[in-house]
């Protein structure tokens, strides 16, 4: 790092150097003052953005969860119905017994 020595400066090199430094640190916090000021612009917009993507979600769910219930079928008492293809084979006696 390089060191400035003021005792060796002129009284017009020691102005410029406070102010080059004054100049330096003003930036600065005008970088930080715009980028919080910029943030807090955006935090409403964020938040609205948030809210509808939220209640999108939250539609989506809602009709995916209704066509899930639409398409299972009611329980019936008790039964359940097992569709399957099936052959009648006969038995040694050539009877058809189930």
């Amino acid at each position: 790092m390089r060191e400035i020595e003021v005792t060796n400066m002129s009284w017009g090199m020691r102005i410029a150097v406070a102010l080059g430094m004054a100049l330096a640190l003003g930036l600065a916090a005008a970088f930080v003052v715009l980028a919080l000021g910029l943030a807090v612009l955006l935090l409403p917009v964020i938040a609205v953005l948030l809210a509808i993507g939220w209640w999108r979600w939250r539609k989506i769910e809602a009709a995916a969860r209704k066509a899930r219930m639409s398409e299972a079928a009611p329980p019936t008492a008790g039964y359940r119905v097992i569709e399957a293809d099936y052959e009648v084979v006969p038995g040694p006696d050539g009877s058809r017994r189930g």
